[in-house]
């Protein structure tokens, strides 16, 4: 899911909530909110360029990093502060082992500039990514038991990924040719500050718990050392807990 398809949802539930404005009572009547979320991400990826040096010449590693699928859990509360707005915070989290796809020019034991090429894979690197969202929400009671919410405000994330900073290589005499072993990796990370956007309808199936679905659009360029910066956030989509008070 893209931003693009995050603004048509969002735009239905609105179109959904003005076409049921009879039916609506005159504002929201709780005093807060508290949410319990399971959800999805979509596949990301990034690429990385190290130089270490082996046999007083650089290595070029190009790695291209891919963080699949990503299921994450969210919990959120916040107050009423006048008739439909409120104010709140959460906080989002997901870890999950991801893939690397490695090529590589590694130096001539013997020879300056006789680069030989390898490639392979590294497996078992660990992504980790916790998001702090802090809120201001307007919330518009619908036909029935339903409610809509709409939400914006800024965010707070803490990534943590395995990098690839060498590879190891067999090779044997006269060491024109060498194939990939192993992969050495160092774990960084890195904070920065972001925002999110999102919006979500739930059904009360009793006066104050309920279900409810919502997507949101979050992100951050967080820098994990001098020179790499990956994204945070993105678009996901979950669904969970409602509960009013």
């Amino acid at each position: 899911m893209n931003t693009r398809s995050t603004a048509v949802l969002l735009g239905i539930a609105i179109i959904f909530s003005s076409t049921h404005a009879d039916a609506q009572p005159a504002h929201w009547t709780d005093r807060g909110y508290v949410n319990v979320n399971g959800w999805f991400q979509p596949t990301s990826s990034f690429s990385d360029t190290v130089r270490p040096t082996d046999f007083v010449e650089a290595s070029v590693i190009d790695t291209t990093y891919k963080t699949g699928s990503v299921p994450g859990f969210e919990a959120e509360g916040g107050i009423r502060l006048w008739r439909n707005l409120a104010a709140g915070a959460g906080v989002s989290w997901f870890s999950k082992e991801t893939t690397a796809s490695i090529s590589a020019q590694v130096p001539h034991p013997f020879f300056f500039n006789k680069p030989r090429a390898v490639s392979g894979d590294a497996a078992s690197l660990t992504r980790d990514e916790t998001a702090v969202h802090v809120d201001v929400l307007w919330m518009v009671p619908l036909a029935d038991r339903w409610q809509l919410a709409l939400s914006a405000g800024p965010s707070w994330f803490s990534v943590g990924q395995d990098l690839v900073s060498d590879v190891a290589v067999t090779q044997t005499y006269p060491y024109d040719t060498a194939t990939f072993a192993n992969a050495t990796t160092i774990h960084r990370k890195g904070s920065k500050a972001g925002f999110n956007a999102g919006g979500d309808v739930s059904y009360l199936l009793r006066p104050h718990i309920g279900l409810g679905f919502g997507v949101m659009f979050s992100h951050a360029s967080v820098p994990l050392d001098d020179t790499l910066t990956v994204d945070a956030g993105g678009a996901h989509v979950g669904g969970g807990l409602r509960v009013r008070f």
